[in-house]
């Protein structure tokens, strides 16, 4: 069974590559909490603790069924230059990718203009970018949307925008 390669094996054996790093960054970040009475029982890191060494615990377990599932090899493959090439060059990826830029500068900008201001902009540029309707629509539903949303917060529920 060993030289056999089972399909979703390098999906795996990435997974498990995942989950212990991520645990282990989940324990580290857990240790660094503050302890109370010199005793880790009463700290707030006892369950982000024990939580990391569980995610660590099934990754390895994962990741030596993988293992023997030649995970390994598969993994190599995915993550091969040409895999990766045409990844990149995806126009579903490069379109993923300008998305998450605008809601990462979105997220700037809230902290530099108003909330209204920004929210708008955002959704301009964004019903723009999808072509998802005609520019004076976009802007129209943008303002509105926005202004409902900081009125809803500011007025509703009280709380103060950015």
């Amino acid at each position: 069974m060993t030289g056999r390669v089972h399909k979703g094996s390098g999906a795996d054996y990435i997974s498990a590559v995942c989950l212990i790093v991520f645990g282990a960054a989940f324990s580290i970040a857990a240790l660094r909490m503050r302890v109370f009475n010199n005793s880790i029982l009463v700290s707030p890191g006892l369950f982000p603790l024990i939580l990391g060494g569980v995610f660590i615990l099934l990754g390895l377990l994962l990741f030596r069924s993988a293992a023997k599932r030649g995970g390994r090899e598969q993994a190599l493959h995915v993550l091969g230059k040409e895999n990766l090439n045409a990844f990149f060059s995806s126009p579903r990826v490069r379109k993923g990718t300008v998305l998450l830029l605008l809601v990462v500068a979105y997220v700037v900008a809230v902290g530099h203009l108003p909330f209204l201001w920004a929210t708008a902009a955002y959704l301009i540029v964004t019903f723009f970018y999808l072509k998802a309707m005609k520019l004076h629509w976009s802007i129209l539903l943008a303002f509105a949307a926005a202004w409902a949303i900081t009125a809803a917060f500011r007025d509703l529920f009280r709380i103060p925008m950015p």
